[in-house]
């Protein structure tokens, strides 16, 4: 498992050295990733990707809960409700009462998610909502995803440098 590593650096430049000393460190350079506001020039860098700079995944485990919750309340509905007070597809008269609330729940968690995951994606991230101001003053968010054992590695590597803010 790979743990993120978020550094905000001043400019640029700072950034192209901060990148270099990952890479010096062997950091492989698909883990590393860098953030600016959108009319900064990055160059060579790599940008964040749509994952680490909206609120998708967040939104998609909010989503998750959320449905599998509906989901159950509405199997609840189906179980409790009287046939002849409701329409039920006829699937659901004949199946055990598991299985009815086991359908609708995973149906209400999987649809609730991919829709609120799809809202996220417009979303900025609520993770990096810290460096917002930063961002705005043409700062650069470099993000590295180190295994666990290189964290200190990493952050040591980076005080050295002296290029964070």
């Amino acid at each position: 498992m790979k743990i993120k590593l978020e550094f905000m650096l001043p400019d640029v430049e700072s950034a192209e050295l901060a990148g270099d000393q990952m890479l010096l460190a062997r950091v492989d350079d698909k883990y590393i990733h860098f953030l600016a506001k959108p009319d900064v020039d990055l160059g060579d860098l790599q940008p964040a990707t749509a994952l680490e700079k909206s609120n998708v995944i967040h939104e998609g485990e909010r989503g998750l809960l959320i449905g599998a919750g509906l989901g159950f309340l509405a199997g609840v509905y189906v179980l409790t409700v009287p046939k002849w007070l409701t329409y039920s597809p006829v699937w659901f008269t004949d199946s055990p009462w598991y299985v009815i609330v086991l359908a609708t729940t995973i149906f209400g968690a999987v649809s609730v998610a991919i829709g609120a995951a799809m809202l996220g994606v417009n979303l900025f991230n609520t993770d990096l909502a810290k460096y917002r101001t930063a961002l705005q003053q043409g700062g650069v968010l470099m993000i590295v995803a180190v295994p666990f054992y290189r964290v200190s590695e990493i952050r040591k590597i980076m005080i050295r440098s002296r290029l964070q803010t």
